[in-house]
């Protein structure tokens, strides 16, 4: 994972990589997954994983102490008790080359594609937050088909108006709310991301750009099946791999 999520591309704020048990236990079945909850754990233990890759880091802000006081404490307890490995890759995948938002614009048909705030280059590739690209000239009622169908979603929130005719657009999986200035800036239309807040619709408003609420979960579970794929072609030996891509918050819109 280190070759594709490099630890270099880790950003300052970020906790992530490898966080519980041995670096040198013997792994014969890995469970991939965005969250490391409950269900995610207690289904490891049943069916004898010895390790989990998430997406989100289970340790992101420093612990004072491990105690049974609440549920992550708790996880991270009967974790070191069945000898389960827990390895994660947070801004690293986001930035990374054919990681997260690359995905997300692959999904999506874009192409001419760039980071829309570029953090890291490379021999190779860019490297940053989001993806700002081209598609091909859709109406309203394509790309919102085309978004529910990739992500498979009922429901997205549309925030301003999105033009009769859409050949630019920007996405960012996870929270991208952060990054609407930046997307207006170099010429979107619409914004695709997710956990858009109040004020930052407010603000993409009165720029004119149009934003697709997709939700988190949606924008950065399609990375999953990916992760997989890039395990399965890079191990050497032959290891069990399942993803589990159910929301760790179960919910409902009505």
């Amino acid at each position: 994972m280190n070759k594709w999520a490099k630890p270099e591309l880790i950003d300052t704020w970020d906790n992530t990589g490898f966080q519980v048990g041995d670096e040198n236990a013997s792994i014969n079945k890995i469970l991939i997954a965005l969250d490391l909850d409950r269900k995610v754990l207690d289904k490891a233990i049943e069916e004898n994983y010895e390790m989990i890759i998430s997406h989100h880091p289970l340790i992101f802000k420093p612990l004072n102490k491990i105690t049974a006081e609440n549920h992550k404490e708790n996880l991270l307890i009967d974790l070191i008790k069945n000898n389960i490995v827990v390895y994660n890759a947070h801004s690293n995948l986001d930035l990374a080359h054919n990681g997260v938002s690359h995905t997300l614009a692959n999904k999506l048909q874009m192409f001419n594609t760039r980071p829309i705030k570029m953090i890291y280059e490379d021999e190779k590739n860019s490297h940053g937050y989001g993806q700002i690209g081209e598609i091909n000239s859709s109406s309203k009622s394509h790309l919102v088909n085309l978004i529910k169908k990739e992500l498979t979603t009922d429901s997205l929130i549309i925030y301003g108006h999105i033009p009769k005719s859409v050949t630019k657009i920007a996405v960012c999986g996870g929270s991208g709310g952060d990054f609407i200035l930046d997307a207006h800036l170099q010429g979107a239309q619409v914004y695709i991301t997710g956990d858009i807040k109040y004020h930052d619709a407010q603000g993409a408003f009165e720029l004119g750009l149009a934003i697709i609420d997709a939700g988190h979960y949606n924008t950065e579970k399609i990375i999953l099946p990916v992760i997989k794929e890039y395990l399965n072609n890079n191990l050497k030996s032959s290891i069990h791999l399942e993803v589990i891509d159910e929301s760790s918050i179960p919910y409902e819109i009505i």
